[in-house]
């Protein structure tokens, strides 16, 4: 029997190439459980995967570094991760107290942030988890701190524009990045597979339009620039933040009952309808009949199962 795994469970494995230690790849072999489908073409794989996991446990514990690892793992919240990086004194604190009700101690001087700090962004009706971290620079860039970049759904880098070196501390971020086999872009730009391809952008604090155009000349086929300062308008910031993620809002609506527009069922873009239903609940799939689709204004739709999903659609699923 075939193992029909979900799209969702190929883009999780995909990150197992680059994980470096147990402590990255235990997480992401359960995700990649969480969305396997369950019936006899999959009992194989589970098993193999429930071994994988063991051994790696075995292999942290005799680790000396496992409990350091573990004092700054940062557990998911919300619908995605999006994860802070910068020189020192670029401002990343000050962004993470704007934009979440995180209280992170916030000064003139460098090396502030010892440890990552965690607050909520809300999002209209979704939370997005904001992790601001110590600088990374070319002296201090530890495994775990990479670790987490590379956990992460987004990456936003933060440099401070009014610093006559600003351009070189962008450079210097983005290799440190790559040491950690990170390739940050904002576009489709990196065509090897070495890095691994990580989406984000980067704020430019304290800067001008002048300033951001300079930035913007250098890296334009590869990154997105967003300026930052005390008066910006938050929500399009926030804004910013949903579309980088590359998400999906669907809602769903029970026969003959109104849709539910406050609990949205969230899902990377291009989902189809059984990648929804996947994610529903793993059993779900397999006794889905047909599928009613509204979008827009339009009339409802029976659609199958390999049909696209677009930001705002309505389903209501019809089960067997």
């Amino acid at each position: 029997m075939p193992a029909n795994l979900p799209q969702i469970y190929h883009k999780i494995e995909g990150r197992l190439k680059f994980a470096a230690t147990p402590e990255e790849k235990i997480p992401i072999l359960k995700e990649m459980l969480a969305v396997m489908p369950k019936h006899k073409g999959t009992d194989g794989l589970r098993a193999e995967l429930n071994s994988k996991i063991a051994k790696l446990k075995k292999e942290a514990k005799k680790k000396p570094q496992a409990r350091r690892l573990d004092m700054n793992y940062v557990p998911k919240m919300g619908i995605a991760q999006v994860v802070l990086m910068g020189p020192p004194n670029s401002g990343k604190s000050t962004l993470l107290s704007k934009l979440t009700n995180a209280e992170p101690e916030v000064a003139s001087y460098p090396f502030t942030t010892q440890k990552p700090d965690v607050g909520m962004i809300e999002f209209e009706n979704v939370q997005i988890q904001l992790v601001d971290t110590p600088p990374l620079y070319e002296n201090f860039h530890p495994p775990w701190l990479l670790a987490l970049g590379r956990s992460s759904d987004v990456i936003i880098g933060l440099i401070d524009g009014s610093k006559a070196d600003s351009a070189k501390e962008l450079d210097s971020l983005l290799s440190r990045l790559e040491e950690g086999l990170i390739f940050l872009e904002s576009k489709d730009y990196y065509s090897g597979d070495e890095l691994m391809k990580k989406n984000g952008f980067i704020i430019i604090s304290r800067s001008g339009d002048r300033d951001l155009k300079l930035f913007d000349k250098k890296y334009s086929e590869r990154l997105n620039f967003f300026g930052f300062d005390l008066d910006s308008d938050l929500e399009i910031l926030k804004g910013n933040i949903y579309k980088s993620l590359n998400f999906i809002r669907i809602y769903t609506k029970p026969p003959g009952k109104e849709a539910d527009f406050t609990e949205p069922v969230v899902l990377r873009e291009g989902a189809t309808v059984l990648d929804a239903a996947y994610h529903i609940h793993k059993d779900f799939a397999d006794k889905m009949k047909y599928t009613k689709l509204w979008r827009g204004d339009r009339n409802p739709k029976q659609v199958g199962p390999e049909e696209v999903l677009m930001e705002g659609d309505v389903v209501e699923f019809h089960s067997r």
